[in-house]
């Protein structure tokens, strides 16, 4: 399930997966930004499907354009506030509504773990992600899966240059099943820099998923 507050939207993405996979996929026109928002769309997740098994927030973006100092109150509240609050938001409402085998991975970029000048502000916002999973395995003590993807430069429809090793958007969904469905693999920070690292998250699949 996939929430989105356009319409036209989830439709751009039924055409970008194809028909076959857009079988399985279901949209839901909905916000998640606020925690009433996350709350709503989890109750409305779990009435129509009857449990939530994983859950993979892709919220949020690239930025850069000046240093700290120079940073506006509208960029710190756009892309610090915002997407954080949402992230916030999301696990607080489908946490507590996950299945006793489900798992939530979180999505951050290599600037959480290093200062990149001029993308202060996703610098932080990535750090801040990383403690939260850390934060909620730490609460969950192993009664739930979380993860996290630490991601380098990925190739997408934006920006379809880059080097050869890099991965792309298909290898990001890709990892992201991985890790849901591999019970092995939990609080864990899992760096996806390149293609081998997406081929040793690859083996450590069970032995009947490494397809």
């Amino acid at each position: 399930m996939v929430p989105s507050r356009s319409k036209d939207r989830l439709s751009e993405l039924a055409g970008h997966v194809g028909p076959d996979l857009a079988t399985h996929l279901h949209g839901v026109t909905a916000g998640h930004g606020t925690f009433t928002e996350a709350d709503e769309l989890a109750e409305q997740v779990k009435a129509t499907h009857g449990r939530v098994d994983h859950v993979v927030p892709s919220i949020g973006g690239w930025w850069m354009g000046k240093a700290l100092w120079q940073t506006s109150e509208a960029q710190w509240q756009q892309f610090f506030l915002d997407t954080t609050t949402a992230h916030m938001a999301v696990a607080r409402a489908f946490v507590p509504r996950l299945e006793p085998a489900g798992s939530y991975t979180l999505i951050s970029g290599f600037s959480a773990q290093k200062p990149y000048p001029t993308a202060g502000i996703i610098s932080m916002h990535g750090a801040a992600l990383l403690m939260m999973r850390e934060v909620l395995s730490a609460e969950l003590d192993g009664q739930r899966r979380v993860n996290d993807l630490i991601l380098g430069p990925i190739i997408t429809r934006s920006r379809p240059q880059g080097s050869a090793g890099w991965l792309t958007a298909d290898h990001v969904g890709h990892a992201a099943v991985l890790l849901a469905t591999n019970p092995t693999i939990h609080d864990e920070h899992i760096t996806l820099d390149t293609r081998t690292d997406l081929d040793q998250l690859q083996r450590r699949a069970p032995a009947g998923d490494r397809t």
